[in-house]
């Protein structure tokens, strides 16, 4: 029977004042990081990648003998490229799947997936005259899925009754590449409303309407540069491009943005965390103040990678990110994952490059 953690205070929400273009100094060259050489290359989520690169840049300012290089490609495609060998270590923010940790597996042997961040799955839009909006799971799951076609829906206005909505045709924006994002807010949708939602969960899916966009930075470009458009990318994508982000009405009945400082905290505070680290969210959380579209993000690596300076740099790198790196969360619109999910995190990333038994 595989080993469950409670996560009862799971993750901490930080919510700064920056948006994912802050790139001013943080408390990296101040802190004691005990630095490795070396060069890696990671690739993968591109909901995590803000935070990444923040990382990249802040440890390589303190550890000049290192080179470190992470881009945001989707999930899907750096699990494949982890796999193929192609890069050191991949990001995620699903876990692998029984498939894929085979194929991992049969490459490297034993294969960690490690918590390193979390945060909201903001729905993200632009309704030139609106600023505030509000949509029931119904109505959130009526658009995407195309049977609610324009903002002023009767659907739409029963969630925002003083807000005058234009007939504005709806454009739905989706990732057209393999998303963990995807898979957590298709996860929510069949979850929340699976009459209505029936196309189905994961990094691809058919979608029954829109268009696709690469990356989260791809979507949130599209929305930018499109009146009516609607899409769902990580926080940090929304607020650096002065986007609106939808309030989502929870199972207590109680609308939340995803910006709100308890809203991430109360939601992933019922998630479970398995012996091998992968988080069970919990898509209909009971907290009043809960934001329900949240995921938590990993990183994917080798236990034991066949080069020793680059299993050094890894462990050194991911150490960081789970230590004084938590702190670029107060700045990059992410949440900070709490001791409940950070200590068996540490563990196993103090593990990287130890044959197992020793």
């Amino acid at each position: 029977m595989p080993v469950t953690v409670a996560v009862a205070t799971v993750l901490s929400l930080v919510v700064g004042a920056c948006g994912s273009d802050d790139n001013t100094a943080s408390t990296a060259k101040d802190a004691k990081i005990d630095c490795a050489t070396g060069s890696i290359a990671g690739a993968g989520s591109t909901f995590v990648q803000n935070i990444a690169q923040q990382w990249v840049k802040d440890y390589t300012a303190s550890c000049p003998g290192a080179t470190i290089n992470y881009q945001g490609v989707g999930s899907g495609a750096g699990i494949q490229q982890f796999t193929a060998g192609t890069v050191d270590f991949a990001g995620s923010d699903v876990a692998l799947t029984a498939t894929e940790r085979s194929a991992a597996e049969a490459k490297y042997g034993n294969v960690l997936q490690i918590p390193w961040s979390a945060g909201a799955v903001a729905i993200e839009y632009r309704l030139d005259g609106v600023t505030e909006l509000q949509l029931s799971p119904a109505a959130l799951a009526g658009i995407f899925a195309g049977t609610i076609t324009k903002w002023d829906d009767a659907a739409i206005k029963a969630d925002n009754a003083s807000t005058t909505l234009p007939a504005t045709p709806i454009q739905v924006i989706h990732r057209s590449d393999g998303s963990g994002t995807t898979a957590a807010f298709t996860a929510y949708l069949s979850s929340a409303e699976p009459t209505v939602w029936t196309a189905g969960t994961g990094k691809d899916v058919k979608w029954p309407t829109g268009q696709g966009a690469k990356g989260s930075d791809g979507v949130t470009k599209a929305v930018k540069a499109t009146n009516g458009a609607i899409a769902y990318a990580e926080l940090s994508f929304a607020k650096g491009n002065s986007l609106s982000a939808v309030k989502i009405k929870n199972p207590a009945g109680k609308f939340v943005g995803p910006d709100e400082a308890t809203g991430v905290t109360e939601a992933l505070n019922e998630a479970e965390v398995a012996a091998n680290l992968e988080a069970k969210i919990n898509y209909a959380p009971k907290g009043a103040n809960a934001y329900p579209i949240s995921t938590v993000t990993y990183v994917i690596t080798a236990g034991v990678p066949s080069d020793p300076t680059k299993a050094n740099l890894i462990k050194s790198f991911v150490t960081y990110a789970l230590g004084d790196g938590q702190s670029a969360a107060t700045r990059l619109f992410y949440a900070g994952l709490s001791d409940a999910v950070l200590a068996p995190a540490k563990a196993a990333t103090a593990g990287i490059g130890t044959p197992a038994g020793e």
